[in-house]
């Protein structure tokens, strides 16, 4: 099973909906964010930046006609136990501010770009299957 925190509102109809992080780095340097929620935020990414990799641009990347397009997206494994509680950390932080956070279940991403212990890069198929928690 894999799981994707996520913003309600789509990003665009490619990539589908922002992730967790873009939202909370944003917030985490927005002067209007109360400090003690950015100085938490921060906390909770400097984490993330220090136990998760970061894929490499071309783990999002699929080659089509001689072009790539960067049609992946991160997922994290439920296995990874820490990942998900700092997650779901974040996500209680961002709720707090007015950003809610939902999150996406499925057993079948789509074509796996790249995995590690803690994630996976998945391109969606049209008929990815995905449930709302």
């Amino acid at each position: 099973m894999y799981i994707r925190f996520v913003t309600p509102e789509p990003a665009n109809r490619r990539r589908g909906h922002y992730g967790l992080f873009a939202p909370a780095v944003s917030l985490s340097y927005d002067s209007r964010t109360p400090k003690a929620h950015r100085l938490a935020i921060r906390e909770e990414l400097d984490w993330f930046n220090a136990n998760l990799p970061i894929p490499s641009w071309r783990s999002f990347s699929v080659k089509s006609r001689g072009r790539y397009y960067d049609d992946g997206i991160c997922w994290f494994r439920d296995d990874a136990r820490d990942m998900v509680r700092h997650a779901f950390i974040l996500k209680a932080l961002l709720d707090d501010l007015g950003i809610p956070i939902g999150r996406l279940h499925t057993e079948q991403p789509g074509q796996i770009l790249y995995r590690d212990d803690w994630q996976i890069v998945a391109k969606p198929e049209a008929a990815t299957p995905v449930r709302w928690a």
